[in-house]
């Protein structure tokens, strides 16, 4: 077959990315960046540089702020890291982080998207909320513009041919192992209350259906994102958590401002305040938590936690050590880990194919993402564009001689079923 034949060949093309994304990423991870940094290749010619500006909408406030601004600062330390080993390379691409707020508003988040695109961003990172990434996708998959996800996990969005992707798992994941924690820590009755909104609906749903395969009974209250008071919905949980007895724990799919209001009303139920409760990945390793409401929580147990837990590995402990040196202690959490491997995923995709557009970044993405192995380990994509797999965290907040803090205490494998827990 000729030159002309195998160049025109999709499935020669796409191979022949896969074979060069291999190559760069084990240049830049196998090898380590920083050795590629010592031996720059010598240039010849001045080579004029191209500025690709990358959008960052984060939750600055709102439910989410103090996982956003870890996300925004995982994303600076990894433009750094991108645009260090451009120049060394000889790359003539030079990436810039715009940053937007979102709120952690679904009508914010869709406005601020909108004031990314007018300054010629192809590619957003960020959105945690499930609920954000819904109001966007729209805009989104109109205009072409790729949102990569570093937070968002409702089943609802796992849908093939769009323009979001999302580099963590879906709750597909999560559901099974909430279920599978609870029940292994012998509760039979669960009642829970979560979000009205796509991520708390999907995740209560899912887990449920779950809960119940596995033999034990769930029932739910729902309540408004926005409310303000939800003394009303605390009152039916423990009308219900009451009605079922004895093994029953309690599952709160909240976020932080929205949780903290429900625990500090469960503190004073005579019913809620006697139970364990769990959470999710809406509140796992939440600095607002130890800041605001540690003491309600370790009265309700604690509050056992899921979050995805990146693959152990060198290059996710150098970043920990780093960020917490940038970040004044602060540890990083599973999504702004991702939130760092997500702006690789975009700046490889760009230096690989010489395009920085949405209609070659949605398509090039998925290549790049099989070969990665960052600090959240391979970052395999599914054929809906999520994380292909998934292991799971338990962080409990327990207190300490200086407050309180998130103290990590089991682990899920998904791929065996099983919680393991310390201690």
């Amino acid at each position: 077959m000729s030159n002309t034949g195998q160049a025109k060949n999709p499935l020669f093309k796409n191979t022949l990315v896969i074979l060069i994304v291999g190559l760069l990423i084990g240049a830049i991870l196998g090898y380590g960046a920083s050795t590629l940094l010592q031996h720059p290749q010598a240039q010849t010619t001045t080579q004029q540089t191209i500025t690709v500006p990358i959008g960052a909408l984060v939750e600055l406030t709102g439910d989410l702020s103090s996982y956003g601004k870890r996300d925004q600062l995982a994303m600076q330390l990894a433009i750094e890291d991108v645009n260090s080993f451009a120049e060394k390379i000889g790359s003539p691409f030079r990436f810039t982080l715009l940053v937007e707020d979102s709120g952690t508003s679904p009508e914010q988040a869709l406005a601020r998207i909108k004031t990314l695109a007018a300054q010629g961003v192809q590619a957003v990172i960020g959105l945690e909320a499930s609920s954000e990434v819904s109001a966007v996708k729209q805009f989104a998959d109109s205009n072409h513009l790729v949102v990569v996800s570093v937070g968002s996990t409702a089943m609802s969005l796992a849908l093939p041919g769009d323009y979001v992707l999302r580099v963590v798992p879906p709750d597909s994941f999560q559901s099974r192992a909430l279920a599978r924690i609870i029940y292994t820590l012998g509760y039979r009755n669960v009642a829970v209350i979560y979000r009205n909104d796509a991520w708390g609906v999907g995740l209560y749903e899912a887990f449920s259906a779950r809960f119940k395969q596995l033999g034990g009974n769930v029932a739910g209250v729902p309540y408004d994102p926005n409310a303000k008071d939800l003394s009303a919905e605390v009152k039916r949980l423990s009308d219900i958590a009451s009605a079922m007895g004895t093994n029953t724990a309690v599952l709160s799919i909240t976020f932080e401002d929205d949780g903290i209001n429900i625990f500090r009303l469960a503190v004073k139920d005579p019913v809620l305040s006697k139970l364990k409760w769990f959470g999710t990945d809406g509140v796992a390793q939440s600095s607002k938590f130890t800041a605001e409401a540690g003491g309600e929580i370790v009265t309700l147990g604690g509050l056992p936690s899921t979050i995805f837990q990146p693959a152990e590995n060198q290059r996710l402990q150098d970043f920990i050590q780093r960020f917490k040196q940038r970040s004044g202690g602060e540890e990083p959490h599973a999504y702004a880990m991702a939130s760092y491997d997500a702006v690789w995923l975009v700046a490889l995709s760009v230096m690989l194919t010489g395009t920085y557009t949405g209609e070659k970044l949605v398509t090039t993405i998925p290549l790049v993402a099989q070969n990665y192995n960052g600090v959240t380990g391979l970052l395999t994509l599914d054929q809906n564009g999520d994380r292909a797999t998934g292991d799971y965290a338990i962080w409990q907040l327990v207190k300490t001689s200086t407050g309180y803090d998130w103290q990590l205490v089991g682990w899920y494998d998904s791929a065996t079923d099983t919680a393991t827990f310390s201690g």
